[in-house]
């Protein structure tokens, strides 16, 4: 094969997939869309899949202003495919042999052996085929294996799954079934190496799969959960004079009794801990007196910093910019136990934006700390640049959130300046070390 021959063969298979030519029958392409295939009555002929047609400038741009050589021997490639019966040229009226108008495939199939590759429609086939028989055999993604048995298209083939892919996939479910519902106590590349013998096939299959799960999911389709092979484990910080109350025992065990952060110090806490607590209160003080209030921080070096010498709130939590899992469900189960929200963040949109998608998880109204146009002003001569791509993100703020005492005005002189301030360099202590 020629180089030429190459790039036009290329071509034409990179847009097979998602073309008309793909949707032979059994292809699926009506289920890969999410929506029902529609019942044609039998006296409507069924339609004949249009071909794949390219032209020139294409497959190579900037063709008429090629070298001679370069563009005989593109046409010659062509006219070499066409000779083959890979392809179909439709030249110019009377300029046959010299100006081509369009490239003409109505059997992609031909093309992949050609260049040695199996056809994605092939390739889709034979994952229904082997989905089907998983599905017969009862296994525990049994609904999920039906789903791909119905619905694998030809644009799924070319993604890179097939039925090697699928099997081993079938393995891991069957190492679920064998665990009936109980974690399985491997790392995941552990259980990877004991599946596969290879310690990142897990994880590449779990990427590959990815959009079926999800569209499985979106559909109603009952999957397995892969989530404890999650190899992120998100965590946080808190701090303050707070107790931890984990959820109750069985009734025939004493209730667990709740960690007690006496000093009010800095604790690490990750998600399994944090899905384990059922509330979170203050200890007995001054503080109890009104409602418990806690201050999320959107960076470690300011969390750190504030934790340890800001009065006034009941607990410091480390939102980690956008919030994590762990954070969510902190700021969740905080919510739940009856305390107040204030945040401190950086002044520009994606500061913003993290009061925003806190607020939303709290479910109640957050109060931003130093969030305002005064702070703004004040630090303009420290801030920074921001890209076009961040002044854009300002349109993602909403008007509840727009209408939070402060945020309007410092959204305008973030737009009229096109600068921000990070929240490192702010001081909210009014310390007098700071020259004003």
């Amino acid at each position: 094969m020629t180089t030429w021959e190459s790039r036009i063969v290329n071509a034409f298979t990179a847009r097979y997939p998602a073309s008309s030519l793909a949707a032979l029958p059994g292809g699926g392409e009506e289920s890969s869309r999410e929506s029902p295939p529609l019942e044609i009555p039998p006296e409507t002929p069924p339609k004949t899949p249009r071909p794949l047609r390219l032209r020139p400038e294409q497959i190579f741009p900037g063709l008429e202003r090629a070298s001679a050589d370069n563009q005989e021997s593109f046409l010659e490639a062509a006219e070499s495919l066409e000779k083959q019966g890979l392809l179909s040229l439709v030249w110019a009226r009377h300029r046959k042999g010299e100006i081509l108008n369009t490239l003409i495939c109505s059997s992609p199939d031909l093309l992949y052996d050609f260049s040695g590759r199996v056809s994605p429609r092939v390739s889709a086939e034979t994952v229904r085929a082997a989905a089907r028989s998983f599905a017969a055999g009862g296994t525990i993604a049994g609904d999920f294996f039906s789903f791909i048995a119905q619905s694998f298209s030809t644009l799924d083939a070319s993604g890179g799954i097939d039925a090697a892919a699928l099997t081993e996939l079938a393995r891991l479910a069957a190492a679920l079934r064998e665990a009936d519902g109980s974690r399985i106590p491997l790392t995941t590349r552990a259980l990877s190496v004991a599946l596969y013998r290879d310690s990142k096939r897990l994880e590449y299959l779990l990427d590959l799969f990815g959009p079926l799960l999800s569209r499985a999911r979106r559909q109603g389709i009952a999957v397995p959960d892969f989530s404890f092979l999650d190899r992120s484990y998100p965590e946080t910080f808190i701090a303050g004079k707070i107790a931890f109350e984990f959820a109750e025992e069985p009734a025939e065990q004493q209730p667990p009794c709740p960690l007690v952060n006496a000093p009010g110090g800095i604790l690490g806490l990750p998600l399994e801990t944090i899905l384990k607590l059922r509330r979170i209160r203050p200890l007995t003080g001054p503080l109890t007196e009104r409602r418990p209030a806690v201050l999320t921080v959107e960076n470690k070096e300011t969390f750190f910093a504030l934790s340890q010498s800001l009065p006034g709130y009941t607990c410091f939590l480390y939102a980690a910019g956008h919030p994590n899992r762990a954070v969510r469900a902190l700021v969740s189960l905080l919510a739940e136990s009856g305390f107040s929200f204030h945040h401190a963040g950086d002044l520009d949109p994606d500061g913003i934006l993290i009061l925003q998608e806190l607020e939303k998880i709290a479910g109640t109204d957050m109060r931003p700390l130093r969030m305002d146009a005064e702070t703004f002003n004040r630090y303009l001569g420290c801030g920074k640049k921001l890209k076009p791509s961040a002044l854009k993100r300002t349109s993602l703020i909403g008007e509840k959130t727009r209408s939070i005492p402060g945020i309007a005005e410092l959204i305008g002189r973030i737009e009229e300046t096109g600068m921000g301030v990070e929240q490192e360099i702010l001081d909210y202590t009014g310390s007098p070390l700071i020259r004003r």
